[in-house]
């Protein structure tokens, strides 16, 4: 698993960005399509409009009045004629609504713009009020350039009036019109980097379950291992002729076997215990007791470990009332894995303080020792499944890592609440309340 994590992970990640190279080269190409066809149709708007004004074209001559007022005199002569020019015939806004027009029957009503009229020599005759301030900007904005040839010219040929129409802020424009394209582009890109995580924390979280599976049979094979070399040493010994003979020596093997037996039952229990909790097996039976009673009978239970090394173990029993609803059986394994913890991880004396007291109708347990603490990823991963901290640099305490799940499911169990504070090389501080 170790040297094909890092093959599966490149692999994917590979994928993934090919995945992604893809859709924002489709999506580019798409834009260019976009923008291909949106001057096209631009450009037959400007066509249509120009076909429309060339109809009503003249190319002969045509009497005009002089634009300023002269006065009549002498040298005034009626004969000023001038080509007709579309300025001539159309007003601003008409042309404005000509070309709207156009771009509404190619299904571009929502296309804003800009136009001017420019002369044959290609001055501006006629423009819209922003018009220059969007000709310029050649990049993000789309232009077209159609001449009107008047309808009754046979041969055309130049120069010829000239529309202009320029539609500004062409980006914006296709990504809104793509707008729902792109955001079904992103959301699978979200979708596709979403399965990318799933499935490489899914590999992380297997790799981790290998290490605590391997982890669990070797502890476990060892815990097992131990008492039942004890009792086939205890059973070598009784079929010894000298012992058989000796009702001390009988009773002393006995007893081995007997406590032996139970430690094996106890492991048994723990790994049995652990399934159950999958499987929601256990039903509390909450019944009122007293707490102190109840914690003083743990603490004289570990009489012989603690007498193992110097010990002190200090009872601060303040609760008032000391009596709660709680299912006995549980508790008692509850503060039972609390002080055997302790204990497991002490420095070379042991010190343990137990106090209760009262907060706000409920009752508070803190369990407090000068052990050797953990650090803050130990804290974080404390109430996991199979979960161990290490002792120092190795694993020299034993157990399964079952223990402080089973405190967490317990005390849920029971609409309570568990807080762990420690600091490594300092002690641990284990709060736990729970209603009365």
């Amino acid at each position: 698993m170790k040297k094909t994590f890092p093959i599966i992970f490149v692999l994917i990640a590979l994928s993934i960005l090919g995945i992604l190279f893809i859709q924002i080269s489709w999506l580019q190409g798409l834009m260019f399509l976009q923008k291909n066809q949106l001057s096209d149709k631009l450009n037959q708007a400007g066509v249509l409009v120009s076909n429309d004004i060339g109809k009503k074209m003249n190319s002969g001559l045509s009497f005009r009045l002089p634009k300023k007022v002269l006065g009549l005199n002498d040298d005034f002569h009626l004969h000023n004629f001038e080509e007709t020019t579309i300025s001539d015939i159309y007003s601003n806004e008409e042309m404005r609504k000509k070309i709207k027009l156009a771009l509404d029957k190619y299904g571009l009503s929502d296309l804003p713009f800009e136009f001017a009229i420019a002369d044959k020599k290609a001055n501006i005759e006629m423009k819209s009020k922003k018009f220059e301030d969007v000709f310029s900007d050649e990049i993000n904005t789309l232009q077209t350039r159609i001449s009107v040839i008047p309808s009754d010219i046979m041969e055309p040929t130049g120069p010829f009036e000239t529309i202009i129409i320029v539609a500004p802020n062409i980006r914006y424009y296709l990504l809104r019109s793509l707008l729902w394209v792109i955001v079904g582009v992103v959301l699978f890109i979200i979708v596709v980097l979403a399965a990318f995580f799933i499935t490489i924390r899914s590999l992380m979280t297997q790799r981790k379950l290998v290490e605590i599976k391997r982890d669990f049979i070797n502890n476990m094979t060892h815990e097992l291992k131990t008492p039942l070399a004890t009792i086939s040493l205890a059973v070598d010994a009784l079929k010894s002729t000298k012992v058989n003979t000796d009702p001390k020596s009988v009773d002393y093997f006995s007893t081995i076997i007997k406590e032996e037996n139970i430690r094996m039952n106890k492991h048994v229990e723990t790994i049995l215990q652990a399934a159950q909790l999958d499987k929601k097996e256990n039903e509390l039976n909450k019944q009122a007791l007293e707490l102190h009673d109840l914690i003083l009978g743990v603490v004289d239970s570990f009489k012989l470990q603690l007498e193992g090394k110097p010990s002190n173990v200090q009872t601060i029993l303040e609760a008032s009332p000391s009596t709660i609803k709680v299912d006995e059986e549980h508790v008692l394994h509850v503060l039972s894995n609390l002080i055997d913890n302790a204990i497991k991880y002490s420095k070379s004396e042991i010190d343990i303080t137990i106090q209760t007291k009262t907060l706000h109708n409920k009752t508070c347990i803190r369990i407090i020792d000068k052990g050797i603490g953990m650090d803050a990823n130990a804290r974080k991963h404390i109430f996991e499944k199979f979960y161990r901290a290490h002792s120092g640099n190795v694993h020299d305490v034993k157990g399964y890592g079952l223990g402080m799940s089973y405190v967490k499911w317990v005390i849920d169990s029971h609409k309570g609440q568990i807080t762990v504070n420690s600091e490594l090389g300092v002690g641990t501080t284990i709060e736990i309340i729970l209603p009365n």
